[in-house]
């Protein structure tokens, strides 16, 4: 049960998919998909193979609020209510989401000996990023194609568009929108964990999280570990041999297992 009630009952119980291995020094993967997204099949297809046959880690598949099984019955599709025109849900459903990982990882390292990593995609990966601010448990975090500020996104990307026109249609401009949203802002703070174990992966098309937004978290956090990938966002899907690959890559140089 989440943390911070919504008032939504769907939205209200946090669920996911676990994969666990016997042994409990493995490393702890927790998955946080990006916005809209209807199911874990993205994700999966990027990592699921390499790290359960190869590896054996332990895989958590995180849903976000007001995503898939959260999904309210008003809601026209995954995600609608979490991203919105509606500027103080939009708020709280990021702050929920952020507790509701908190939870996730402090349960992990309750119980279970492994360290944790946090793998995030697109808005999953602003999330992510959010919670690094806040979280010190934290032993390793990717974050792939991540937006950086909300407020951005909304006003001069795609996916934004008709958020935008809802939220000028009521007189709200730009200037307004980034005060509303300033506190969700990653770039905003620094990591409390440690900044070595961040790997940060940006597309230099990006339409939908365009890169000057990206490279402002990435010079606000003194400039961790970075690729920057030679594609747009479709990369989640065609160039998901290249991330696994730099991901897995990255992790094991770090844990040294």
């Amino acid at each position: 049960e989440s943390l911070i009630p919504s008032g939504d009952n769907l939205n209200d119980y946090v669920r996911g998919e676990a994969f666990l291995n016997e042994s409990e020094s493995k490393p702890n993967v927790i998955f946080v998909h990006g916005w809209r997204m209807k199911g874990f099949d993205r994700v999966k297809k990027i990592f699921h193979n390499s790290i359960m046959n190869n590896l054996g880690w332990n895989m958590y598949y995180y849903t976000l609020p007001y995503h898939l099984e959260r999904q309210p019955e008003a809601s026209l599709y995954s995600g609608e209510f979490m991203v919105s025109a509606n500027i103080n849900r939009t708020v709280e459903s990021t702050r929920q989401a952020i507790v509701d990982l908190r939870t996730l990882i402090q349960w992990i390292k309750n119980n279970k000996q492994g360290p944790v990593i946090i793998i995030g995609v697109s808005l999953g990966g602003f999330i992510s990023n959010l919670v690094a601010t806040l979280e010190s448990e934290i032993d390793a975090l990717v974050s792939i194609f991540y937006s950086n500020r909300l407020s951005y996104s909304i006003w001069n990307t795609i996916p934004g568009k008709y958020i935008r026109q809802d939220l000028e249609s009521h007189g709200v401009n730009y200037n307004d929108l980034v005060k509303y949203w300033e506190s969700t802002e990653p770039n905003q703070a620094v990591p409390k964990m440690n900044k070595d174990n961040i790997l940060l992966i940006s597309a230099k098309h990006d339409q939908y999280v365009h890169i000057q937004d990206a490279d402002l978290l990435w010079e606000s956090w003194g400039k961790p570990t970075r690729y920057v990938y030679n594609c747009g966002h479709a990369g989640i899907v065609l160039k998901r041999k290249k991330i696994a690959k730099d991901t897995i890559s990255f992790l094991q140089n770090k844990l040294k297992r």
